[in-house]
């Protein structure tokens, strides 16, 4: 008898809805061009946005999964402020857009919502950050082959760097180096060494069972849960999260000098 092996279907929801801010853009910075070097052209560019001699962040990262094989439909989740630019351009590229919410969390289950409406559910969804813009098939084909067999994959990398617990009695804060500051005024600090070599740092794309992530989703909107990433909200559930080896060039995009290094990168590549 010859076995017939199943063909697994997967979407991909991409997570777009960010600003740049941290990047010293004044507009989302998946917007922007990788051939230019400055964004102070940046009315000018509004008009040529998908241009022929533009080439968006946006646009270079998706096209490792538009390019895949194994991906059946890419859901796009943007702000409310990108919906309308965006609409056109998405429609002739085939993606499906999707507004986002208030946190990344509920950004992704509004993509998951999307999906769930699908006469035919996929049986993995993959999810991503739109601005690790060098994600590659490899990793792409690691992530789903483990997904396969085990239900979840999740792309780490060693951390290289020595690592320190720092505990302070203030609250969190986004200001760290003031928060750092203050603390040791009020000498209520505790630094603590980690070993590095059980720490690692996570990536994307996160790949799970659309049907486990689904109902991690509805049960996180249920009890209110706040986590930074996919697969948290799965270990809350009971469920085991599998590592694959991620890659070091595939970073994300998050202040001016990863901007400028994403640039170099493409425009080198392009000699």
């Amino acid at each position: 008898l010859l076995k017939v092996s199943k063909v697994y279907t997967t979407d991909v929801v991409i997570a777009a809805a960010g600003r740049g801010k941290r990047v010293g853009a004044a507009k989302n910075k998946l917007l922007l061009d990788l051939n230019q070097n400055s964004d102070r052209d940046e009315k000018a560019g509004e008009d040529k946005l998908f241009g022929k001699n533009v080439t968006t962040l946006l646009e270079y990262g998706l096209k490792t999964f538009q390019e895949h094989p194994g991906i059946r439909n890419i859901f796009l989740v943007v702000s409310k402020e990108d919906f309308q630019i965006l609409q056109p351009w998405a429609e002739k590229e085939g993606l499906i857009l999707v507004e986002g919410g208030e946190r990344r969390q509920d950004s992704v289950h509004k993509a998951l919502e999307h999906i769930h409406q699908h006469d035919e559910l996929p049986d993995m969804v993959l999810i991503h950050d739109g601005a690790r813009i060098f994600c590659t098939t490899d990793l792409i084909d690691r992530i789903l082959h483990v997904c396969r067999e085990y239900g979840s994959a999740i792309p780490v990398i060693p951390i290289h760097d020595t690592v320190r617990r720092i505990r302070t009695k203030q609250e969190p804060s986004r200001n760290w180096i003031e928060k750092l500051e203050n603390s040791l005024e009020k000498d209520d600090l505790n630094c603590e060494l980690l070993d590095r070599n059980e720490l690692f740092a996570v990536q994307t794309p996160q790949g799970f069972r659309f049907e486990d992530l689904w109902e991690a989703s509805l049960k996180s909107r249920e009890e209110n849960w706040d986590v930074t990433d996919d697969a948290s909200m799965l270990e809350k559930m009971g469920k085991s999260v599998h590592p694959v080896p991620g890659e070091m060039g595939n970073l994300k995009i998050t202040t001016a000098e990863d901007l400028d290094y994403a640039r170099h990168q493409f425009q080198s590549s392009k000699l």
